[in-house]
């Protein structure tokens, strides 16, 4: 939508009716980004109708422009010369998650009560934005899943484009059935781009390199059952049985992993946990990439007074953090007595191959420039060259509290139609200028991120297991200032310039053509890497996972760090946490301890903020097919709000 055609969307909100003269008004309350209308019938004693006047708006302007809520008024209230006063106007009754409007049809409350689970709410309304509620991406895929179990089918981009309950059951059903084989596949399949990316490392133990769950066992499930059930995720989920010999193979699924049975019942307390570990790193290291199996069980028999715990070992080739979520729910079902595992989706394999196909339409010229522009260079504090490795890696660890995550989660999100990962990352440029001690510059972030975007309509990987992580540079254009708001509008608008959500980079970085790949290789690497992890509530996949046991060396100590710091957050227990990894040998603890401490401290005035600002607001991503920028979209909301 051009300028002009704005002009006379204007042009009919002024005139929605010859009996009403309406303004528009940016709620101050609340909820700031919701648009709000104010209604003043042209002749005393006119009835007004708030629900048909909203049906009516419905069928005139697009969905981001109908009001939350329409207010009925006598007179609009007005300043001394003349122009509305948006401080007098009265605060309008809007459904929030507490007292939202219920669902009103089947549809509804099957995805209210997702909604309800996934985002570990009391009541959800069907007016209520997802990310507004604490959504993110990866939950989006948790709640595409369990639709498909329910009989409704969604693909995850829907959410970011209909984030309630009402516009999603309005398209449920919409796009193409997904035909997904359910026999075992086997054959060769592509390295997906995240995959070519690990074997471009030439790692000292490329092997080790993994990941593990530690979980309780259910009463009354003993080792034969936990045997069949390993046996049986071996089987469904095919990315489990890749092998690595010079090629990526799925292998047939005849040689389930051994479940290897340890007894500690003789060892105390302490004598467990060190054992737990040493057996742990001994599993994480007994792999063979060319021979396959590439999960590994063990099953601690403690003494009958305490339930055992069964060890998952996975290499990262064959695993993420969607797919965690995915197999601890399905071996879940199969502990609990259910020997039916839901459908599956497509394959790891088909999904590979279908990168391979699309890599061509990645936008090859948006990550040219990204790469191509220079970032600032991060301090160091000691001239180390060698490069990072695991064995002198260290972590530091900042939380925020619940009130304020609760906050960062849902008021936040609200003030400017921005989610999560816009709050992170603001706060992250900023505090990455304070420490190399400039007021503004481009901060280049690695982002990474889920990868299962949706490639094609036929395409469904909601229940995939495998390595689907993408990665992708961010250039922030940021100002380290006071004002926090200006800061995240502004990261805002960057993020959302972003095609298909940054799966592309990695299809032109590992899989294009040898003139784009050269180009990419070349240029300077991100020295930061950040991933958020979402909502970390592993015990909703239904086993109780063990999180405070180490179960051992996840990585041979002899492998390259390809960043120069790791940033990994998520919420847990209701709290952010957010980990700092980094190079002894580059920086000293305290250099870290501060760093961490001065992100928190930006993350709380950014919460601050947008807890205290009297009223939110548009950016241009808001209004996707004008071609405003942010000054003019000002002007042109005030107009609307100045105007009757």
């Amino acid at each position: 939508m051009t300028k002009d055609s704005y002009g006379e969307l204007r042009q009919r909100v002024m005139k929605l009716s010859p009996s009403q003269r309406v303004a528009l008004a940016q709620q101050l309350s609340h909820s700031p980004q919701r648009l709000v209308a104010y209604v003043v019938p042209k002749t005393n004693g006119d009835s007004l109708n708030p629900s048909a006047l909203k049906d009516f708006l419905k069928s005139k302007l697009p969905n981001y422009m109908v009001p939350a809520a329409i207010v009925p008024l006598e007179t609009l209230p007005r300043t001394a010369n003349g122009k509305v006063d948006l401080n007098a106007l009265p605060e309008p009754k809007i459904a929030t998650s507490n007292a939202g409007e219920t669902p009103r049809n089947a549809i509804e409350e099957t995805l209210a009560q997702i909604w309800q689970d996934l985002l570990r709410l009391n009541a959800v309304g069907i007016h209520d934005n997802f990310f507004e509620l604490g959504g993110d991406s990866i939950l989006s895929i948790q709640i595409v899943s369990r639709a498909r179990e329910a009989g409704l089918r969604l693909a995850p981009n829907q959410l970011f484009e209909q984030p309630t309950i009402a516009e999603l059951a309005a398209v449920v059903n919409i796009t193409p059935e997904v035909a997904a084989t359910q026999d075992v596949v086997t054959g060769e399949v592509p390295l997906t781009p995240i995959q070519q990316w690990f074997f471009e490392q030439e790692m000292e133990s490329a092997h080790h390199w993994h990941q593990a769950m530690l979980v309780e066992v259910p009463d009354g499930v003993n080792s034969e059952m936990v045997e069949g059930a390993i046996a049986t995720l071996w089987t469904h989920h095919d990315a489990l049985r890749l092998t690595f010999p010079n090629q990526q193979i799925n292998a047939d699924a005849s040689s389930p992993p051994q479940l290897v049975q340890i007894d500690l019942t003789h060892l105390s307390e302490s004598d467990q946990v060190q054992a737990i570990a040493d057996h742990g790193t001994k599993l994480h290291k007994d792999v063979n990439l060319a021979a396959g199996g590439l999960m590994r069980t063990a099953l601690f028999m403690r003494d009958t007074t305490q339930p055992d715990w069964l060890l998952l070992s996975l290499h990262h080739l064959v695993v993420d953090a969607v797919s965690w979520q995915i197999l601890l729910g399905d071996l879940s079902t199969l502990l609990g007595g259910t020997a039916q595992l839901p459908e599956k989706t497509t394959s790891f394999k088909t999904w590979s191959e279908t990168l391979r196909a699309a890599t061509q339409q990645a936008k090859a010229d948006f990550w040219l420039t990204q790469v191509e522009e220079s970032p600032i260079q991060l301090r160091r504090d000691y001239d180390d060259t060698t490069l990072s490795i695991e064995g002198t890696t260290q972590t530091v660890s900042v939380s925020l509290s619940e009130e304020d995550t609760q906050t960062l989660l849902q008021t936040v999100p609200a003030v400017y139609n921005t989610q999560i990962n816009d709050a992170l990352l603001t706060a992250l440029a900023q505090t990455l200028l304070q420490w190399v001690g400039t007021t503004s510059g481009t901060v280049r972030v690695e982002v990474e991120a889920h990868g299962r975007e949706q490639m094609t309509p036929e395409i469904d990987v909601s229940r995939t297991v495998g390595w689907f992580t993408t990665t992708y540079p961010v250039n922030l254009q940021v100002r380290n200032t006071k004002d926090c708001i200006e800061s995240l509008k502004s990261v805002k608008e960057q993020l959302r310039q972003i095609p298909d959500r940054g799966i592309g980079y990695g299809m032109l970085r590992h899989l294009g053509n040898e003139t784009i790949r050269q180009k990419l290789a070349q240029a300077s690497d991100s020295e930061v890497l950040f991933n958020y992890l979402g909502q970390q509530d592993l015990s909703s996949a239904g086993l109780q996972v063990i999180q405070d046991i180490d179960v051992g060396t996840l990585r041979d100590p002899r492998n390259r760090r390809g960043y120069l710091l790791e940033i990994n957050a998520w919420v847990a227990n209701g709290q952010l946490q957010v980990n700092w990894r980094y190079d002894t040998k580059i920086h000293r603890s305290d250099t870290l301890e501060t760093l961490a401490n001065q992100y928190r401290s930006a993350l709380k005035s950014l919460i601050v903020q947008c807890s205290d600002t009297d009223i939110g607001g548009f950016t241009p991503s808001d209004f996707p097919d004008a071609e405003f920028n942010q000054t003019e979209l000002d002007d042109f909301i005030g107009q609307l709000t100045g105007e009757v």
